[in-house]
């Protein structure tokens, strides 16, 4: 091959090259239309941590890692005896503090029938008396007639001061007798609040007796499995993380000057890094009112410091609509990069 040939064969692979290099450049970062350009977005999906609620050791796992779970499936199983004894201790409390109810009760009723049978006695007490005061008033005419003896007088004066002290002891003892009734409904309205007390530790400690038993609280898929059978646990500490397979959007973040175009309600098309055969529809749902900085837990402080103008992102809320087919969402993961056009 000649000289001449090489070098107008070496120009036009050099052309093609460079030809096919600004294709693949152009392709890829021009974006020309009606549409706003993101690839700073990810997919997002709820992960929803699974906690204990009760302290314990670890009896059983039934779930695997990254396995599909249904919402109330069991997951964790914690050992229970020592709650079932705390159940226990609290029907005992509480059967014993109805008791006592029922013995107030009886006591109440012993103290009112007394109170009858003193007010009986008073009654008749005030009577032997009123008839003892009327021989003694008939006696003292009569002492100043000198019809009767001064013992005879002695005599009925006698029994009407000892009659009018048994009425006054009679007195004295129901009225000691009705507040032993008071005090007794007192320590009845005790009982009631001590009953109330211990029927709220009974549902107390079923309520922990069911927390031993741990279920799927959506259907998704299980995390990393960072726990073993006879692990000590503590209340609040995670079992592990569901990821929800019933939520799935985009979260986009769009510079700000971008957002003029932006609206809720504008259609998305969102390509994922993973998936390259596949383009999913989506639709802007929300925008954030406030910019990724703003969010973050150091916000940055412009009034310190030398200033540098940085271009902000806004977060924007895209949810896939009913147009993409089941087979194609369920190869979505969260956290995928995915890049979104925005159509206006």
């Amino acid at each position: 091959m000649k000289h001449r040939t090489k070098k107008i064969l070496s120009y036009v692979v050099t052309i093609l090259v460079i030809a096919v290099a600004a294709f693949w450049v152009w392709q890829k970062f021009a974006h020309f239309g009606d549409v706003e350009f993101t690839d700073n977005a990810q997919v997002n999906q709820q992960i929803v941590p699974v906690n204990s609620r009760v302290q314990g050791y670890i009896k059983e796992i039934r779930f695997k890692e990254y396995q599909p779970v249904k919402k109330g499936d069991t997951l964790v199983i914690i050992d229970d005896s020592d709650l079932k004894l705390r159940l226990a201790q609290a029907k005992a409390d509480y059967a014993n503090a109805q008791a006592g109810r029922q013995v107030a009760d009886r006591s109440v009723a012993s103290a009112s029938a007394n109170v009858s049978v003193s007010e009986a006695s008073i009654a008749e007490a005030k009577v032997l008396m009123d008839n003892s005061a009327t021989d003694l008033a008939r006696y003292e005419k009569l002492l100043e007639k000198d019809a009767v003896t001064r013992q005879q007088y002695d005599a009925a004066k006698t029994d009407y001061e000892a009659k009018r002290a048994r009425y006054e002891l009679l007195a004295r003892q129901r009225s000691a007798t009705n507040t032993v009734v008071e005090e007794t409904r007192q320590r009845i309205a005790q009982n009631d609040a001590g009953i109330e007390l211990a029927k709220v530790q009974v549902e107390t400690a079923e309520l922990n007796l069911s927390y031993t038993v741990i279920l799927a609280p959506c259907d998704g898929f299980a995390s990393r499995k960072a726990i073993q059978v006879g692990q000590l646990v503590q209340p609040g500490q995670t079992m592990l993380d569901i990821v929800d397979s019933g939520d799935v959007w985009v979260e986009a973040n769009f510079k700000e000057t971008q957002l003029k175009h932006i609206a809720p309600g504008s259609e998305v098309e969102i390509k994922v890094d993973a998936i390259p055969d596949c383009v999913y529809t989506g639709r802007v749902v929300a925008l954030s009112k406030a910019t990724g900085a703003k969010l973050s837990l150091m916000p940055q402080d412009n009034s310190a410091g030398n200033f540098v103008k940085v271009r902000q992102r806004v977060p924007v809320r895209i949810e896939f609509t009913s147009d993409n087919k089941p087979e194609a969402m369920s190869l979505l993961r969260a956290g995928m990069n995915v890049e979104c056009e925005v159509k206006y």
